[in-house]
This record gives C-alpha cells, structure tokens and sequence, in this order.
C-alpha cells in the first residue's frame, strides 16, 4: 500500500469513537443533566472516574464534537465547555484553563478575583450550560490536605457562581480530594466509573473480545485468533489490556500499521505480539506477552510490569 493511502488508513482509524457499554452510559447520563439543566434550570454535578486509558479525554472529545463552538455574529456560542486542568493546578492555573477555553485574548492578565470575575461573566455571556472539566484529579497535586481544601472549595465556589451542570472526569483518586471538603463532595456525590467490568451479564474478558472485535470490523485488514478459541483470545486480550480500553486501540493500531507498511494480508497473534511488545511494554517476551502461546495467564500488575498497581490501588484491594 502507497504511503499516503496507508497514512489515511491509519488516521481514520485512530479518530474512530468505539461506543462500549461504560461509555455510552456516561455520554448519556451526562446528556440528560444538560437537558434537566435546560428545562428547570437545575445544575447537578458528576464525577466520572476511571484508571488512565479507560476513555475519559476521548469521551469529552466526543461530547464536544455533538457540541461543537458556534461562532455568531453576538459573539461565540458554547454550550458545552470542556476546560483541561493543568498538572499542579493553582486557584490562578484554575481560572486560566476556564479562560483558555472560552476564548479570552489574555488569559493570564489579572488577579484572582479579576479572572474569577472574567469567567463568570464570559461563560454567562457564550452561553454556557454544562462544564466538563478534563483531568480533575490535577486539582490535588500540590500541598497538604489544608490545601486541597482551599482548591476545592475555590472550586466550589466557582461552580456555584456559573450555576451550570459541572462534570469532572479524573483518576480513581480525585474523589480523595472530595473527602477533605464536605460541601464539594455533595455536590458531587454521584459517581460513573467509566470502566469495563461492570456488565451483569458478560464477563469482563468478554466484553475485551467484543471490544476487540468491534475495532477490527472498522479496518480493511482481516484480523484472526488462531490458534486461540474466542474464550482464550478474549483473557489474552483482557491481559494485554488490562481492561483498559485505550490499550486495546493501540494494540490494533500498531498491529494495523505493521501489516499496511510490511504488506501482511492478515493480522495474526504473531502480528499482535510485536505490536503489544511495541506500544505497551518492550520487555513483553515469551511467557510475558499475552499473545504468546506460553504466555502466564495472569495480570501484568507486578512491579515493573506494564499495569503495576499503584500503593492506592492495593490499599483498596487490601480492604
């Protein structure tokens, strides 16, 4: 294949939106609090959590692609704002992500105050009725929990003042910055884990393969288990993932490019072996590559290992 054609290839793929169960929930939970917003005026907030991988950006992608910016002749239109916090976020780094993403010409001119001001008003005047606020577990990275309680009620404060629907999507560990403000943590008490896992019916290596095979029906290049049964390929998968579902995408995206740029007619577990070995861990040999036939059957969660649990996440399974 041409290089350009495969390039094209590529990129569609890459910017494709799988609608998994998890996500779809939270497109839609999120969905009907800005039409409660719009018909009574009421603002209720939501967390949206989920380990790194699991969905979050690229649900706020899709949400602003619904609704896009409008650009009017009174000035711009958004209806959905979507502010990233930035890494160590101070009360001004806070005011200056809203201010990014509503358009203001400079963002870091003013005081606290003078912003806080510039953001209510300007998200009063674009229209704004519902916030997404990207990467929210940003909010805890400095200081103590003195601190973290000043963010949050900044925070608070803030959201009170717009009085529109506020969604944040962080790591499992941004409800921790919840439990140092009582007033932030009612008004976020209602929680989405964006995750698989949580189907009543299907195991969560079931709904890998679904996945797994939902993305490779959107290539051109036919993708086969042998010689692992859809059972076996659905643990592998699960393994190889973690049950992640960025992993997944990435996986099949290196293994799509490996096939177009070296003229393979087929994607193989020999094809998916180097591609997990490429974009997930180097060091995935033999019995440490889940598209190996000796490989070990177990997570990839030990120290130094692709999924290794964080002191956090033990701490849970402990309890």
């Amino acid at each position: 294949m041409r290089t350009n054609d495969a390039a094209e290839v590529l990129a569609r793929f890459e910017n494709q939106y799988l609608p998994f169960p998890p996500f779809v929930a939270a497109k839609e939970a999120i969905e009907a609090e800005l039409q409660l917003f719009r018909r009574t005026g009421l603002a209720r907030h939501m967390l949206v959590l989920g380990e790194a991988g699991t969905g979050k950006t690229s649900l706020c992608g899709w949400l602003g692609m619904q609704y896009p910016k409008r650009r009017l002749l009174e000035g711009d239109r958004i209806e959905v704002l979507r502010i990233q916090i930035p890494p160590a976020a101070t009360l001004i780094g806070i005011c200056d992500a809203f201010l990014r993403a509503l358009g203001d010409r400079d963002p870091s001119a003013g005081t606290t105050t003078a912003k806080w001001r510039r953001v209510v008003t300007l998200c009063r005047h674009c229209g704004v009725e519902l916030i997404l606020v990207d990467e929210a577990q940003h909010l805890q990275d400095r200081g103590s929990a003195k601190t973290h309680y000043h963010v949050a009620d900044f925070f608070k404060n803030l959201i009170d003042e717009i009085a529109v629907p506020t969604i944040m999507l962080g790591l499992p560990r941004l409800a921790d910055l919840l439990q140092t403000n009582d007033q932030l943590r009612r008004r976020f008490s209602r929680r989405i884990w964006l995750s698989l896992g949580q189907s009543e019916t299907d195991s969560i290596e079931t709904e890998c393969l679904q996945l797994f095979l939902s993305l490779a029906s959107l290539i051109d290049v036919p993708v086969r288990s042998d010689p692992f049964g859809p059972g076996e390929m659905g643990r592998r998968i699960y393994f190889a993932c973690d049950g992640r579902v960025a992993y997944v995408k990435k996986i099949l995206f290196s293994a799509l490019r490996m096939a177009l740029e070296q003229g393979h007619d087929v994607i193989d577990a020999e094809l998916l072996q180097r591609a997990f070995a490429a974009e997930v861990w180097p060091e995935a040999i033999g019995s440490l590559n889940p598209f190996h036939t000796d490989f070990a059957q177990r997570r990839l969660d030990r120290g130094g290992e692709p999924f290794e649990m964080t002191a956090q996440a033990i701490t849970k399974r402990a309890r």
